[in-house]
């Protein structure tokens, strides 16, 4: 259950929606929410960042990031949810820096889609940091959607501690008695063979808490792994698919590689990331 949930914004107009839905759940769970809304300095074009940014003095800027946290405060009031919202102002390159040396603890991280942040790069960037720093399972919500209930759900497995992590999450957040498809991705079926002992170490502790796991492979040749992943999750109607961080190279691919970005940002689909 959730009790201390932890989103991030950029804009509060463009954010509007997804503020709604989150406070609308930190109310139904009774939980407490905290919201980080970031203001980067202005810029010639928000496809310029990290690049691009105008000088404006610190008053101006401070000023425009008070306005950001009232408008999201009005949000929320809305919902009768219990927040508070935090704000950080800088230059965007430096902003999602800033967030990740704020320390805040929560059950949950949650990210809206890129259609929610006017700054696309700042919301990759802020991404980026904390799967790579936080600690926490980060939560990627595609537009419309809400903190899933957990009843189907695809899990991507290779042994590491980043794995282990995303099993744990996955216990604490599904359903009894939901169904976790174990899958583990390689080149060759031989590869994923090799996984097999620590697959079935994996379902025997899914069992043990009430689920009814069932193992896959998945041979994908040269496609990419994280798009394998997302596309089964899809093709099996999942509520939702669970990774570890995995090495740094391969959070790049999940969260940043061309086709895979669109997949895991912008398909019907959430994403909960263990890092």
């Amino acid at each position: 259950m959730l009790k201390d949930i932890l989103a991030v914004v950029e804009e509060a107009d463009a954010a509007a929606g997804f503020l709604q839905m989150i406070g609308d759940l930190a109310k139904a769970q009774g939980a407490h929410l905290e919201v980080a809304a970031l203001t980067p300095a202005p810029m010639v074009s928000s496809a310029l960042a990290p690049f691009g940014s105008l000088y404006v003095p610190e008053a101006v800027l401070r000023d425009s990031d008070n306005q950001n946290i009232e408008k999201v405060r009005a949000i929320l009031e809305k919902t009768g949810c219990q927040h508070d919202v935090l704000g950080f102002h800088d230059d965007v390159a430096w902003l999602a820096g800033d967030l990740r040396r704020s320390g805040q603890v929560a059950d949950t991280i949650i990210i809206g889609s890129e259609e929610s942040w006017p700054t696309r790069w700042l919301r990759t960037r802020v991404l980026e940091n904390l799967v790579g720093s936080a600690g926490t399972p980060i939560l990627i919500l595609p537009a419309g959607k809400t903190f899933p209930t957990i009843r189907r759900a695809v899990l991507g497995w290779k042994p590491s501690p980043e794995a282990n992590r995303a099993v744990h999450d996955l216990v604490r957040f599904a359903e009894p008695g939901a169904l976790i498809d174990v899958v583990t991705v390689g080149i060759t079926l031989p590869e994923c063979e090799k996984e097999q002992d620590s697959q079935a170490e994996v379902k025997r502790h899914l069992t043990r808490h009430g689920f009814a796991a069932e193992g896959r492979w998945l041979a994908i040749g040269d496609q990419l792994e994280a798009e394998a992943l997302t596309r089964h999750a899809l093709d099996m109607n999942a509520d939702i698919l669970v990774v570890g961080g995995f090495a740094r190279s391969r959070i790049r691919e999940i969260i940043l590689g061309g086709v895979t970005r669109d997949l895991v940002c912008r398909a019907d689909l959430p994403v909960l990331i263990a890092g």
